[in-house]
């Protein structure tokens, strides 16, 4: 029996359903956690009425790749690349970090992501010590409130005396994880995996990592194919050679992808994430959105690294939208001419960050869109600030006029976790001085044990680790 309902009316809403329906004036009416219908007219019977204000109402957003540990450490890499990123990040900063570090970082991650109005990421959590990083991980997303893929993080950081000796002590913490706190497939948080790069560790391990995620039955997600003129990630074709590949993976960044290897990518039903930010920024290249429509792969979002950009997804889809346009535009240039059409449109952008992010976490029958029976993950933009004046019930207003200030609203499994503007429950000050303290702690110690935060580029770096790389990859 429903205990609660919640009737939200008067807005322009996006669905993101099959179709791509949009209705003006409608509403949505929830019942206890999930959506009970969607139209116009709908029975008010002891519902509460939140009034969208003409405003709009949509599915939450999807982030698929959000290493949220490192929250903390915001806009450090404001002005990095990748090879400064893995120096200073990887190797330096990752290997000294505390547990309450990793809770931390999540706490304040999740807090942003919901925000701005993301419901549901993928947390690459790729910095677990310990077993009691992990813990701490997945206790500041359960105590979050969003609905999140742990994504536990197999990958080695250099530490003298590791708590891991092996993949297989890293497997079974994962196995412990998945056990203790995150074996249902139905709560908020639930069980994904983060996988090693090809080439930081030998090939064997690599495949008892993929295979470890499927005995579990969880999503597995990969950095792969994103540094040019490197062997460490340049595994599509070596893991379709192997038989590794599968629709259960997300594979991060793709851009030095040749056209086979795309294919192989598709033949499996892999999904790709783009994070264009840090791929425009570090030197990986464009966003792939085109390549992946082209050869017919779900293409989908993420934020990536809040040591660099913010956690607003609406900005990822922005700008991967645009380079996405340009680069069709740029052959039209070549050739003197002027394109007539766009075709890549802002719908097609919204399904990245919702639907399509779903679906390749296994979650499609229960977010990313608004259809009856799924979770009432929805949020309510609301046309309050002058950038929204007046708002039109377009899909653009959302792409190109919103930013996090304009959600008003948000619900997660029916729950409100933000409304008028503020999130709920949340204590601002302390949640604040959380971050604070944490992010002291962490460049003390890193000034403490190295003297710098960014290493010199004759430390350990990519480049140095390359005749391991390419050992490992004798397969």
């Amino acid at each position: 029996m429903i205990q609660r309902k919640i009737l939200i009316r008067n807005g322009y809403v996006i669905t993101m359903d099959s179709q791509r329906t949009t209705l003006s004036r409608g509403e949505v009416l929830i019942g206890d956690d999930k959506i009970l219908a969607v139209g116009h007219g709908l029975p008010e019977d002891d519902a509460e009425i939140v009034d969208a204000d003409g405003g709009i109402i949509m599915p939450g957003f999807v982030d698929n790749h959000r290493h949220m540990w490192q929250t903390n450490l915001r806009a450090m890499l404001a002005d990095w690349t990748l090879h400064e990123y893995m120096r200073g990040i990887r190797f330096s900063i990752s290997p000294v970090l505390r547990p309450e570090d990793i809770g931390a970082g999540n706490y304040i991650g999740a807090l942003e992501a919901l925000n701005a109005g993301v419901t549901t990421v993928f947390d690459y959590s790729h910095s677990n010590n310990s077993p009691d990083h992990a813990t701490a991980g997945v206790e500041a997303l359960q105590q979050s409130g969003m609905r999140a893929v742990y994504g536990y993080g197999l990958v080695p950081a250099p530490i003298d005396h590791p708590a891991f000796q092996s993949v297989e002590d890293r497997i079974r913490d994962a196995e412990r994880i998945h056990n203790d706190y995150l074996s249902s497939t139905t709560a908020l948080v639930t069980m994904g995996m983060a996988l090693t790069e090809t080439g930081l560790i030998p090939w064997s391990s690599t495949t008892k990592e993929v295979n470890a995620a499927r005995a579990m039955d969880v999503p597995m997600s990969i950095h792969n194919n994103n540094y040019f003129g490197v062997t460490v990630s340049q595994g599509v074709a070596p893991m379709y050679k192997h038989g590794l590949l599968g629709p259960d993976q997300i594979h991060v960044h793709c851009n030095t992808s040749t056209p086979d290897e795309f294919r192989m990518l598709a033949d499996h039903g892999c999904t790709i994430v783009s994070t264009p930010d840090t791929e425009i920024q570090m030197g990986m290249g464009h966003p792939v959105f085109n390549e992946a429509k082209q050869y017919g792969i779900r293409s989908t979002v993420g934020c990536d690294i809040i040591t660099l950009n913010g956690g607003d997804i609406v900005g990822q889809l922005r700008l991967g939208l645009q380079d996405a346009r340009v680069r069709v535009n740029d052959t039209f240039n070549a050739r003197k001419e002027m394109p007539l059409r766009l075709t890549t449109s802002s719908m097609d952008s919204l399904a990245w960050g919702t639907i399509n992010g779903a679906e390749a976490l296994g979650l499609g029958s229960v977010t990313g869109s608004l259809e009856a029976g799924k979770q009432a993950d929805v949020i309510i933009i609301k046309g309050d600030s002058p950038n929204l004046w007046p708002i039109n019930e377009e899909p653009g207003t959302v792409v190109f006029h919103s930013h996090p200030g304009d959600i008003d609203t948000v619900f997660v499994a029916g729950k409100a976790v933000k409304r008028g503007g503020r999130l709920v429950g949340v204590d601002y000050a302390a949640a604040r001085k959380q971050a604070e303290d944490s992010r002291d702690w962490i460049l003390a110690e890193v000034m403490k044990v190295s003297g710098m935060v960014l290493p010199p580029e004759e430390s350990m770096s990519l480049i140095s680790v390359e005749e391991t790389a390419v050992a490992n990859m004798e397969l």
